[in-house]
């Protein structure tokens, strides 16, 4: 994974994220956990992504870290949007793009490990975000992390 930073979180160990996943009973795919290990969130230089349909560009500005120091954390977003109802109850989300739309990460299923766009502009008040607003991303969080790309300004 050679994801490059503009800054990250403090380290984590193995406990850190085995504790995250016994206190929300998911199992994290190993290579998120491994980015976990080597990155803990932070903000990606190549930031910008396609959904696989080819319809929405985006770009991550940051990936949520699995830390109490910082408020937009992976705990807290697993809370208010998985455990709230809003997202679907497999999805983890990861990152946030500009516009407070999500990133998330698939847990759960017969989807595990996919990447997903939640587009957050049609989520209604008191209701989970429709599926039509749903849009993979990616197979894999390797996968999402390598189609990662800086715009091309000319």
């Amino acid at each position: 994974m050679g994801i490059k930073f503009d800054y990250t979180f403090q380290e984590l160990n193995r406990e850190d994220i085995e504790g995250f996943e016994k206190r929300n009973n998911i199992i994290l795919p190993s290579d998120y956990k491994e980015f976990l290990l080597k990155h803990n969130g932070g903000k990606p230089s190549a930031r910008r992504f396609e959904t696989q349909d080819g319809k929405i560009t985006s770009s991550i500005m940051m990936y949520f870290p699995l830390s109490e120091q910082a408020e937009m954390n992976l705990e807290n977003k697993y809370r208010m949007y998985t455990i709230g109802k809003i997202v679907p109850s497999n999805f983890l989300p990861i990152g946030i793009d500009p516009a407070d739309s999500l990133i998330c990460l698939s847990v759960g299923g017969n989807d595990v490990g996919k990447v997903y766009f939640c587009d957050m502009d049609y989520f209604e008040e008191d209701k989970e975000l429709k599926e039509e607003f749903i849009v993979v991303i990616a197979d894999s969080f390797t996968d999402f992390t390598s189609k990662l790309f800086i715009p091309d300004n000319s």
